[in-house]
């Protein structure tokens, strides 16, 4: 899946159309909105891949992706990226739009987490005290 894949379902949700020529801007701050993205959720793959057995994936520039590219992080990510994605575009034009798109990406990103199982370490006795 590639970040072009993201970007035009988050703009096919917003009720934008991807060939439309009046998405030039979107186009352009979406490849800032989703390398923002990876750089948040980074420490969240990392301990989804590792619970899962899955090898560690490419880092990305935190400033700038291609639309190009393929995402590296896990497809179980791909709903909050676009949700991530649909609440930056629409911050500026309709708040209460981005606000419910930001829940919505939130929501999710608890939801990836709660899948994630704990694992038992030992406790480390930083004072001295055991």
């Amino acid at each position: 899946m590639t970040f072009r894949e993201l970007f035009e379902n988050a703009l096919r949700t917003i009720a934008e159309s991807p060939t439309d020529s009046d998405t030039s801007d979107y186009e352009e701050r979406a490849s800032y909105i989703l390398a923002t993205f990876c750089t948040e959720c980074s420490w969240l793959d990392r301990q989804y891949r590792r619970a899962h057995g899955i090898a560690d994936a490419t880092t990305v520039s935190p400033t700038y992706v291609e639309l190009s590219e393929n995402i590296p992080f896990c497809e179980v990510f791909a709903s909050a990226s676009v949700y991530y994605l649909c609440a930056m575009l629409t911050m500026d034009e309709n708040e209460s739009m981005s606000e419910r798109f930001f829940e919505l990406y939130t929501d999710a990103i608890v939801g990836i987490q709660a899948s994630i199982p704990s694992v038992c370490e030992p406790i480390a006795d930083r004072y001295g005290m055991i």
